[in-house]
């Protein structure tokens, strides 16, 4: 679906299910802890899979990019906002998967390299909302600090990212 995604050659996938230890299943999948990037989760149903959740972690700082402590692979599975108050998502993945009657997660992770991953992480929801008319059923939000519009702008037309552009 997000043609973007295809220039970035560091990635990686695996899977997740209720069962699973979502630190322990990060760490085997040799998520990067010194990059920036995005990520996005799908939800696998009976019969379908959609696109429940896009995030990022890091940003560019100085033209290089600025990791956060434990880089994408902490981002994924760390603390996530659940009605008002962060719960690990070790924990919270399985709670709304059992809920939602969600049989695995397919997890994504993207090493954005010197894009910054807030606006390739605002692209893809932004992408996400143009298609089917919605946020990812697990994202709250579609925000960019205003500091970054320009970058933004100048990103959709490099990229040619023609669902996006101005």
């Amino acid at each position: 679906m997000f043609e973007l995604l295809k220039s970035y050659s560091h990635k990686g996938s695996f899977d997740f299910t209720p069962n699973n230890d979502l630190k322990v299943k990060c760490e085997d999948a040799n998520i990067p802890v010194d990059c920036c990037g995005i990520y996005i989760v799908n939800g696998c149903f009976e019969s379908q899979e959609v696109i429940l959740y896009i995030g990022s972690s890091g940003h560019i700082e100085n033209a290089n990019p600025k990791p956060r402590a434990g880089g994408l692979r902490r981002r994924i599975y760390g603390k996530q906002k659940d009605s008002g108050k962060l719960v690990s998502r070790r924990i919270l993945w399985p709670d709304l998967m059992n809920r939602q009657h969600i049989n695995k997660l397919k997890i994504s992770w993207y090493n954005t390299e010197m894009d910054n991953p807030l606006v390739v992480e605002y692209c893809l929801i932004l992408e996400h909302i143009v298609r089917y008319k919605r946020l990812p059923a697990w994202n709250n939000e579609l925000k960019l600090d205003a500091r970054l519009k320009g970058e933004l702008e100048e990103f959709i037309i490099e990229n040619k990212i023609e669902i996006l552009k101005v």
